[in-house]
């Protein structure tokens, strides 16, 4: 009896725990299964697919360097939809020029398809617009010439070179690792300039080189902005403002201008460098889906800036360098056909006085002296002029 009683509190306790590790299972059951269906639906299309995150669901993308295109769209459950899809690529080419390339579905495949245009620029923008069972899903692509492919090998590459979190450049900018360099960004908010400086592994500004740096922006418009590369900025007079630093930011940096109201969803940034290329998508991980909902996170990079006083300061220095200056001018002129007569004129330039950012001018006349000319006649000339007044 005492081995019955025993067995049944064994067989009591095992059904319990049973139980008690078929619902601690439930939901990691269901993530995995969910991952493993996403993660074969983008298999489909290539294991280095860039995918999106819409509100309805998820659209992986793998665009190949010759233009062909794969894409995948999976329901907010994980499923591959493969029924009622089909959709629009608008490519926009370098010069600006856009071309429509129709997604239609592969049903041997079971994904979409589209041959577009070779990507040839740094940076080529792609816009899509899906219709999934009647609804619209849309988004841009900025994708480097090696596709998709580059863009998530490259993200692969700069999780190994970690930043410390939240940390700011020495201009107070956002950092971004891109192939082997540290960029900082920054774009001023009131007037939408940007500028990329060049850090060092200490994360000082260094020469930029012969660099081309192409930015590629999703916002409330789509653009792509190759940026200018500055020189090292020059001192400034003292005495033009005692407010502004003798020497402006150190190193050169390259410039450009965004159309900004607020920060962006997507900032993508290619560099050239010496032959070898490199793209970064701020904030995607290889592997994860890149959230664009109306709920994504933006991407932080317009702040306070004080560049626009250093301007005025530039301007005023070279204003008064340019008044500075107290020209003479002498003007010889003849009265008279048989007269030897002399002027000349003295004219002083107006003073100008410039206060940065208002702007004063004081004009005085130029003050004009012209000596009463001298006539020295000889005698024959005033015989002469005798003789024809007394011929009258």
């Amino acid at each position: 009896m005492k081995i019955t009683k025993l067995s049944g509190v064994f067989a009591l306790l095992l059904i319990a725990a049973a139980a008690a590790c078929g619902k601690g299972e439930e939901p990691q059951t269901e993530a995995n299964a969910t991952a493993e269906v996403t993660a074969t639906a983008e298999s489909a299309i290539g294991e280095d697919a860039y995918v999106e995150d819409h509100e309805s669901g998820k659209a992986a993308f793998n665009v190949a360097a010759d233009g062909s295109v794969k894409a995948a769209v999976t329901g907010p459950d994980g499923k591959p939809i493969r029924e009622n899809v089909s959709g629009t690529l608008l490519w926009k080419g370098p010069s600006g020029e856009e071309k429509t390339v129709p997604l239609t579905f592969d049903e041997k495949a079971g994904f979409l398809v589209a041959a577009g245009p070779k990507l040839e620029a740094d940076l080529t923008q792609i816009g899509y617009t899906l219709n999934v069972a009647g609804k619209p899903w849309s988004g841009t692509l900025h994708v480097p010439a090696g596709g998709t492919a580059e863009l998530y090998a490259n993200a692969k590459g700069a999780a190994d070179l970690k930043l410390p979190e939240g940390k700011l450049g020495p201009h107070g900018g956002r950092i971004e690792i891109v192939g082997d360099d540290r960029l900082e960004l920054l774009v001023d908010e009131a007037t939408g300039e940007v500028r990329v400086y060049v850090l060092d592994v200490d994360l000082k500004p260094v020469d930029i080189g012969e660099r081309k740096i192409t930015l590629g922006v999703v916002a409330d418009a789509p653009q792509v902005v190759v940026l200018t590369p500055v020189a090292a900025s020059a001192d400034v007079n003292a005495d033009v403002n005692a407010d502004v630093n003798a020497k402006l930011a150190a190193g050169a940096y390259l410039t450009g201008k965004l159309a900004l109201a607020a920060d962006p969803l997507k900032l993508t940034i290619a560099v050239r460098n010496a032959g070898r290329s490199a793209v970064a998508l701020c904030g995607y991980h290889a592997g994860a889906a890149f959230a664009v909902h109306a709920r994504a996170p933006r991407v932080k990079v317009r702040v306070k800036t004080d560049w626009d006083a250093h301007a005025h300061a530039h301007a005023h220095a070279d204003l008064k360098a340019k008044a500075n200056f107290d020209p003479k001018v002498h003007v010889h002129t003849g009265a008279g056909a048989r007269a030897n007569a002399k002027a000349n004129v003295n004219v002083r330039a107006p003073s100008v006085r410039v206060t940065p950012p208002s702007i004063n001018v004081q004009l005085k006349a130029p003050s004009i002296s012209i000596p009463k000319p001298s006539f020295k006649a000889s005698a024959s000339a005033r015989a002469s002029a005798g003789a024809k007044v007394g011929a009258h």
